[in-house]
């Protein structure tokens, strides 16, 4: 009997031990859902102003890359190192470039964004990944200071969300005002402009580092405005692109841009055209049509790649040749780099000698990369070319499921502009590479999907209808 009650004691002692355990880990966990609330409402309420340090940090990087193109920058750059002279060089470079640096404080919102905006857990992953190659890119080029990948794919994951109308007029304003400042700026001698002869004609640069810097970004400010149009425009755009094409004929004869503006005028006056009639374009031809466009920018990086690694250097050769033979001098630099580097994982750095500022005439060299697929692909390596193929081909895609074709063909047109120049991965030109993760503007369109969708509800509610308006005839019989 005592031997029972010994038991009995000792399992009601172990009982009592583990609801008290219990009770422990019940608060503990309780503490820990708190605290976990406490940080969720404290991250909640951080929202508003990582909303502003984005924006405030757009705009603080847009200017940067604009005023990239001109002198500002490097004259800036300059004026500080003048203010360190007892300092050493590296020590110069690390002050001025931290300075500058601090524009990359957007990741702050974009880490925000990873943590709090983004609900689906694959979504998290893909941006947390290009975040990290981002920075990846950043360190590994750390000694030459070039943070161009790195800057691409942290605004790509900062930007998600977004809504793409307002940061593409945030583009064009910036980018708009710049230029008109530098033109100005230039003609009273503050900034330079730098003069090129194509025969009789004086190609001027108004500020900028080159004359196609400055047609290049005529027509992306175009291109980004037709864009957010969705094509539908009215007389005044029309004639403010007449007046700057011709302005491009006859002071700065950039003939990618006239390419450009030529094909977004054309396409946009027979999109507005179609639409007004309310002509129905046969299914299977959209569709080969937006799957064409969908694989443009692939199918460019795969010519050039195959013209630069079988260049002919003969002046017959037909890129060697009248209009395209600016193509056959981009293609003998290109072969040559690539000839010397033919293959590299994250890119080999090559000094780059252009025409900007007559640098090729006072060093009797050329060196630049045009093309932007091949400079990708030299500079940056396979894995960032690859990358980005997808990224570009990734927009088109979200762009057709969303049936925007006429937004697919302006970025086909930036995709032809990129295998003349090198601005595909310059943000203060290509604004467009946000459109990935951003909301986009609707249209009225609307995706085939989504109409398929729609003509089945309302269908649906006509049977529905239908079946209500029987149901009392049934009932008085």
């Amino acid at each position: 009997m005592e031997n029972e009650e010994i038991k009995e004691e000792k399992r009601e002692e172990a009982d009592i031990g583990e609801e008290l355990q219990s009770e422990e880990e019940k608060e503990a966990e309780l503490r820990k859902e708190q605290t976990k609330a406490e940080l969720m409402a404290q991250l909640a309420a951080m929202k508003k102003p990582m909303e502003k340090m984005y924006w405030t940090f757009l705009v603080v990087i847009l200017l940067y890359d604009v005023l990239s193109n001109t002198v500002v920058i490097s004259g800036v750059k300059s004026f500080l190192y003048g203010l360190m002279p007892g300092l050493e060089y590296e020590l110069q470079v690390l002050i001025v470039e931290s300075l500058f640096g601090l524009r990359y404080l957007i990741v702050i919102p974009a880490i925000y964004t990873i943590l709090m905006k983004v609900k689906d857990n694959n979504t998290r992953y893909i941006l947390a990944a290009l975040l990290f190659v981002g920075w990846f890119y950043a360190l590994y080029w750390r000694d030459i200071g070039d943070t161009v990948v790195f800057e691409v794919l942290l605004m790509m994951v900062a930007s998600y969300g977004k809504d793409f109308k307002k940061i593409g007029r945030y583009s064009l304003v910036i980018a708009t005002g710049v230029l008109i400042v530098a033109f100005f700026l230039s003609l009273v001698g503050v900034l330079p402009d730098s003069i090129m002869m194509r025969g009789d004609l004086a190609r001027h640069s108004f500020g900028t580092y080159h004359c196609t810097d400055l047609a290049a970004h005529w027509a992306f400010i175009i291109l980004t405005y037709v864009f957010l149009a969705d094509g539908i425009m009215k007389w005044p755009a029309y004639l403010i692109m007449l007046i700057l094409t011709v302005l491009n004929f006859l002071l700065v004869d950039g003939r990618t841009a006239y390419l450009c503006v030529i094909l977004a005028a054309g396409g946009s006056l027979i999109h507005t055209f179609v639409k007004k009639k309310g002509i129905a374009v046969p299914e299977k031809l959209l569709k080969a049509w937006q799957y064409l466009l969908l694989s443009v920018y692939v199918l460019l990086a795969a010519l050039y790649m195959l013209m630069n690694f079988t260049y002919d250097p003969d002046p017959n050769a037909f890129y060697n040749r009248g209009l395209l033979d600016h193509l056959g001098t981009r293609l003998n630099v290109s072969s040559n780099v690539t000839r010397i580097f033919p293959f590299s994982w994250f890119g080999k750095y090559w000094i780059q000698i252009g025409d900007g500022m007559g640098a090729a005439e006072k060093t009797g060299m050329y060196t630049f990369l045009d093309d932007s697929y091949i400079r990708v692909y030299a500079m940056y390596g396979i894995v960032a070319f690859v990358l980005i193929l997808l990224l570009l081909t990734a927009i088109q895609w979200k762009l057709m499921k969303k049936g925007q074709t006429f937004r697919m063909f302006i970025m086909a047109i930036v995709a032809l502009s990129c295998f003349f120049e090198h601005h595909m991965l310059e943000l203060g030109c290509n604004i467009f590479l946000l459109v990935l993760f951003a909301k986009l503007p609707e249209t009225e369109e609307g995706s085939v999907e989504s109409t398929d969708k729609e003509e089945k509800r309302l269908a649906e509610d006509l049977d529905t209808g239908e079946a209500r308006e029987q149901e009392p005839v049934a009932a008085k019989a």
